[in-house]
């Protein structure tokens, strides 16, 4: 029995076994870095979309803060005393 193993060889060399384990690595290396690409440029786009509606917001808030300044500036408003003047007879 030991004999007949012995005398059966595999389909194919130990180079040939080499060679396709270090082309299936390459080609996996290259897949990998082709999705890692990808979601880099994803990553960098919603970046810069996040900047931009931060900016906006901020723009926003400012206005916000400027039409509360201009409300309540005592110039634009109606000078009305919080409680009657008292009148001091001396």
């Amino acid at each position: 029995m030991n004999i007949i193993l012995a005398n059966i060889k595999a389909p194919y060399s130990t180079e040939t076994a080499i060679a396709i384990g270090i082309m299936a690595f390459v080609a996996g290396f290259i897949i990998k870095a082709g999705v890692v690409l990808v979601q880099r440029k994803r990553i960098l786009r919603l970046e810069d979309e996040m900047l931009a509606n931060h900016s906006r917001i901020l723009a926003l808030e400012k206005k916000v803060a400027e039409a509360r300044k201009d409300k309540n500036h005592p110039s634009n408003a109606e000078f009305t005393p919080k409680r009657p003047a008292e009148l001091k007879v001396s």
